[in-house]
C-alpha cells in the first residue's frame, strides 16, 4: 500500500512536470486531509486549517480539482483521488518491467514473473551479443555469480528486439556476427532517442588499432579484447554503472536546483495571500515601463483599485473572512484581466495596482467598468455597507507620458487622486484623469 506522503509527492511532481508550478500550503492541506478519509466535509477541512469553508468551496477546491484532472488526464474529484493517483503510480512503477529470459534459437522469451527494474534491481541488468553460444555461457555464469542480471542474443536482430523490450544498462556486443555486424547495430542503437544512452561495451577477437577507433567512433563506450580477463571484464561494467549511477545523480541534482530556484522565484514575486503579483514586484515592473515607455515615446497608465469601506467589514466580520474577501476579489480582477497583458499586483492591504500594457490604454474605461463588474458578480456579503448589500470596489486611473523632469511617482499620485474621486463619490465605480 502506498503512503500519503508519497501519493502527494507524487502527484506534485506530476504537477511541476506538466505546468512548472507546485501546490500552495492550502491545497496541500486539503489533498493531505482527503488522503487520510476522504469523508472530511470541506468544513472540517477549512475549520481544522483556519480558513472560511466557502473560500475552500468556492475559490480552491474547483480549481485544485481541475489542475488534478488535467495532469492526470482523466476527471478526479474528492472521493476518486486517492484511486486514481495510486492507479497512475503503479501505472509508472510497471512501464519498464526487467524480465529474466535468455534470448536463445533466435527467439524471445519472457518469464512474466520476473519484477520490474524500478523495484527490484539487481547491481545491474547485462545484455551479452554474441553468435558463438559458449561465449555467452561463460559470461553469463560469470556475471550472474556476481549479482548482475543477464540476458543473451545470439546475433544483432534479436539483440535488436531484446533492447526494445527492456532497456538494458550496459551491453556487451561482439562485433563479427552474420546478417548484422556489432558496429552495425550500435549504429542503429545510437540513432534511436530511446536507447542512445546505453552504455556499450565492444567484446572483440580484433585487437587492431582501427578496429578500436571505429567501434569508438559508432558510439562504443569501452573495448574488450578477447580472450579476456574475469578481473578486466568486471572492472569495465561496473565503471560504465558507475558512470551511469553519477549522471543519474547529476540530473536528479539539476532537477532540484531548477525546483528550488522556481519556488524562490515564485516566492519572491507572489502575493501569499491573494496569489497576484506583490508590491516589490510591482515597483520593479513599473520602473521598468517607465524606462522603457521614456525611450520610446508612448504613454504609462496605472490603475489602483481598493475594496469599499475594507476596515470596516474587517471589524465586522474578522480574519477569516477578510482573507477570504481578498483572495476572491483579487482572483475575480485577475479574471477580468485575463485576455490582457497587464499586470495585477496587490499594493497594500486592500489596494491592487495594474500596471496597464500598451496595447490595453484605448481600452482603459472598458477594463475599469469590468473590473467593477467581475467584483459585483461574486456578491460578497456586507450587511453595513449600502446601498448596494455586496462588497464593491473603488477604480482610480492615470496616464502620462514619461519625461526627465518626473518619474514614476507623479502617476501613482494622479491614479492615486482618482481613487479617492471615486471613493468619494460611494465607491462601486471608476474615475480617471
Amino acid at each position: 500500500m502506498l503512503d500519503i506522503e508519497t501519493i502527494l509527492q507524487f502527484t506534485e511532481d506530476k504537477l511541476y512536470a506538466k505546468t512548472g508550478n507546485y501546490f500552495s500550503d492550502i491545497q496541500k492541506i486539503i489533498l493531505l486531509k482527503i488522503l487520510e478519509n476522504n469523508r472530511y466535509t470541506y468544513e472540517q477541512i477549512a475549520d481544522n486549517c483556519g480558513y472560511s469553508a466557502k473560500y475552500l468551496k468556492q475559490g480552491i477546491v474547483p480549481k485544485l480539482w481541475q489542475t488534478i484532472s488535467e495532469i492526470f488526464e482523466e476527471k478526479v474529484t474528492k472521493n476518486n483521488f486517492k484511486g486514481v493517483a495510486q492507479q497512475k503510480m503503479q501505472h509508472q512503477l510497471t512501464l519498464a518491467p526487467l524480465p529474466s529470459e535468455k534470448l536463445l534459437n533466435q527467439s524471445v522469451e519472457v518469464n512474466a514473473d520476473s519484477p520490474s527494474l524500478s523495484t527490484n534491481r539487481h547491481r545491474g541488468n547485462i545484455l551479452l551479443v554474441d553468435d558463438q553460444l559458449q561465449n555467452l555461457n561463460v559470461l553469463s555464469d560469470l556475471l550472474e555469480e556476481q549479482g548482475y542480471e543477464v540476458r543473451q542474443a545470439l546475433n544483432g536482430s534479436i539483440a535488436l528486439k531484446a533492447v526494445e523490450l527492456t532497456l538494458p544498462d550496459v551491453i556487451l556486443l561482439d562485433i563479427h556476427m552474420p546478417e548484422l555486424d556489432g558496429y552495425t547495430v550500435c549504429q542503429r542503437l545510437k540513432a534511436n532517442p530511446q536507447t542512445q544512452d546505453v552504455a556499450i561495451i565492444f567484446v572483440s577477437a580484433l585487437d587492431e588499432a582501427w578496429d578500436k577507433v571505429k567501434a569508438f567512433s559508432v558510439g562504443g563506450a569501452d573495448y574488450i579484447t578477447k580472450p579476456f580477463k574475469v578481473i578486466e571484464v568486471l572492472a569495465r561494467i561496473e565503471n560504465q554503472l558507475n558512470i551511469q549511477r553519477l549522471k543519474r545523480e547529476v540530473e536528479q541534482q539539476n532537477i532540484q536546483l531548477q525546483q528550488a530556484f522556481h519556488e524562490l522565484g515564485r516566492l519572491g514575486v507572489l502575493d501569499e495571500l491573494t496569489q497576484v503579483a506583490n508590491r516589490s514586484r510591482f515597483n520593479d515592473y513599473l520602473n521598468r515601463e517607465w524606462e522603457r515607455a521614456h525611450q520610446n515615446k508612448e504613454s504609462l497608465a496605472l490603475i489602483f483599485c481598493k475594496i469599499d469601506k475594507f476596515a470596516e467589514y474587517n471589524q465586522s466580520y474578522g480574519n477569516l473572512e477578510k482573507d477570504s474577501c481578498l483572495y476572491e476579489v483579487a482572483q475575480a480582477l485577475k479574471h477580468g484581466l485575463q485576455s490582457s497583458k497587464s499586470l495585477l499586483c496587490r499594493y497594500e492591504e486592500a489596494k491592487f495596482g495594474i500596471i496597464v500594457s500598451l496595447s490595453d490604454i484605448p481600452n482603459l474605461e472598458k477594463i475599469a467598468k469590468n473590473l467593477v463588474d467581475e467584483v459585483n458578480q461574486l456578491q460578497i456579503p456586507y450587511s453595513i455597507s449600502s446601498p448596494n448589500p455586496y462588497i464593491t470596489v473603488s477604480i482610480g486611473i492615470a496616464s502620462l507620458n514619461p519625461d526627465e523632469q518626473i518619474t514614476s511617482d507623479r502617476l501613482i499620485q494622479l491614479s492615486e487622486q482618482e481613487l479617492e474621486k471615486a471613493e468619494a463619490q460611494g465607491g462601486d465605480r471608476y474615475s480617471m484623469n
